[in-house]
């Protein structure tokens, strides 16, 4: 068997767990996938979430802004029958 310092582990199990004990650098695909996944559902979430309360004052804002048009409707309505009235007097 080579013991070489130029290879990390040879063929034998206890080299290899020697190397990864003393290497914390090893990374696990699954592992760091997982993590990937996980931080981009709370990203994801995380967008929902402003788009949600985006969303929500646009209706607030969009409910005032119906109200204020129908007071205006109102409002021209009421206007509009006043100047006929004035009109239809007026007429010889």
């Amino acid at each position: 068997m080579c013991l070489s310092s130029s290879e990390p582990f040879s063929h034998t199990p206890t080299r290899l767990v020697l190397y990864l004990k003393t290497h914390t650098h090893v990374r696990i695909p699954r592992l760091s996938r997982r993590r990937r996944m996980c931080w981009e559902e709370k990203e994801m979430e995380m967008n929902n979430i402003k788009l949600y309360m985006e969303n929500q004052h646009i209706i607030q804002e969009n409910e005032k802004l119906k109200k204020k048009a129908l007071l205006l409707h109102q409002e021209n309505k009421a206007l509009f029958s006043l100047l006929q009235t004035k009109t239809s007097s007026h007429v010889p």
